[in-house]
């Protein structure tokens, strides 16, 4: 009998927590699809330096050249060569991508935390792409989530997700609330319990 496939995809604003999800979800056995990877790919293909403006446009480009839904699906097309059972789709931005993966199974989660914390974490972390000061900052984040950037509007995504996570605690409360929706909602973990 063929084994049933779990999909989660992960919703959520820049520093809110979606890399410390995709951390969590590897650790317990998904295979992590991102749909910015296959941006950057794109980009890299293009021998341009991996800003978050670069991203965006290229991402842009890719959308009005083949529908705005070109990264979920090739996301999940990705994900259906692998041979594994749990498969988490991360940085989905848009409503039709939304769409094309909720017609296929997938539980969305999101993932938010207050504007002052989530530009603290992107500090932190470093990238390339996060070399920015708060008011540039601000200014994506009001871009990105608003629809103002025509390939993103990550607060239409993430009014209808299955499941929202307001990440303001330590990485165990996170933790704990990511388990908990895993258990709950998609019945997952259950027999890890003792």
């Amino acid at each position: 009998m063929k084994q049933h496939r779990h999909y989660v995809g992960l919703i959520g604003t820049n520093g809110a927590g979606k890399s410390a999800a995709c951390d969590y979800l590897q650790s317990i056995g998904f295979l992590v699809v991102s749909l910015s990877d296959i941006v950057r790919a794109e980009l890299h293909g293009h021998q341009k330096p991996e800003t978050r403006d670069n991203l965006v446009h290229i991402a842009n480009d890719m959308k009005a050249q083949f529908g705005m839904d070109v990264l979920a699906r090739r996301a999940f097309h990705e994900s259906a060569e692998k041979d594994v059972f749990k498969i988490a789709f991360d940085s989905i931005r848009n409503i039709d991508e939304v769409n094309y993966l909720r017609d296929r199974g997938v539980f969305f989660l999101g993932i938010n935390a207050p504007i002052e914390l989530r530009f603290e974490r992107v500090v932190s972390r470093g990238r390339a792409s996060d070399r920015v000061d708060f008011d540039t900052f601000k200014a994506h984040d009001i871009r990105e989530n608003s629809g103002q950037s025509s390939g993103q509007n990550i607060g239409s995504a993430l009014a209808v997700c299955d499941a929202i996570i307001q990440n303001t605690g330590n990485l165990d409360e996170f933790h704990a609330q990511l388990h908990t929706i895993l258990e709950n909602d998609l019945g997952l973990l259950r027999r890890d319990k003792s």
